[in-house]
């Protein structure tokens, strides 16, 4: 039998019989893996004990290591980014509320996962390739966040000035490992929108 006629189901036992472990569960290892151990902690041997799976299963959905860091990568690209991306995606929003949308997003972490984030940043360390990526990432962010300034009625470069300044307050509160609890971010919120913004709402 050739590789392609064969099913794409890897399979793992547990408690003496055998149950699907499919493609996502390896690309769940390796996002966890990376968030916790760094990206030396992605290695085809590691995962497949973590999985309690052969290191055969884990060829039945990739090729190599390479490419299951390039899909890595590639989910981070998208699926961390979309929050950004939806913030400006309705027409007719008002710069003040993107702005709410946009610091919401950070304190309640929702659709964006900032752990994910620092490890991909720790990860481009080490990777021309990797930092590539996300110095384009930035800029796509960068250009939203300016979007919102503008909106709020900003010109230029003031808004792509305050977009930077937003934005690079914000990875450096996750690189330093602030610890806050998420009443303190609330809390401090209001104050935080007045320095970035320049206006109190």
């Amino acid at each position: 039998m050739d590789m392609l006629s064969k099913p794409r189901t890897a399979l793992k036992r547990v408690k003496g019989r055998k149950t699907p472990l499919g493609r996502e569960a390896w690309l769940n290892a390796a996002r966890s893996a990376l968030i916790h151990e760094g990206i030396g902690g992605v290695e085809v041997g590691k995962l497949a004990r973590k999985l309690h799976a052969t290191r055969g299963g884990f060829y039945w959905f990739f090729t190599s290591r390479k490419q299951l860091l390039d899909h890595l990568l590639a989910e981070w690209e998208e699926a961390n980014t979309a929050a950004f991306k939806s913030i400006v995606r309705e027409p007719g929003v008002n710069g003040a509320a993107e702005f709410k949308a946009l610091c919401d997003m950070w304190v309640n972490e929702s659709g964006y996962n900032p752990q994910w984030d620092a490890a991909v940043r720790e990860w481009a360390r080490i990777s021309p390739r990797v930092a590539t990526v996300v110095r384009r990432i930035d800029d796509v962010r960068i250009e939203i966040i300016r979007r919102i300034f503008h909106d709020m009625g900003c010109e230029e470069p003031e808004a792509f000035v305050r977009a930077r300044v937003t934005y690079f307050h914000q990875v450096g509160y996750y690189t330093l490992g602030v610890r806050e609890s998420r009443e303190q971010r609330v809390m401090l919120l209001p104050i935080y929108t007045r320095v970035l913004t320049g206006r109190d709402r």
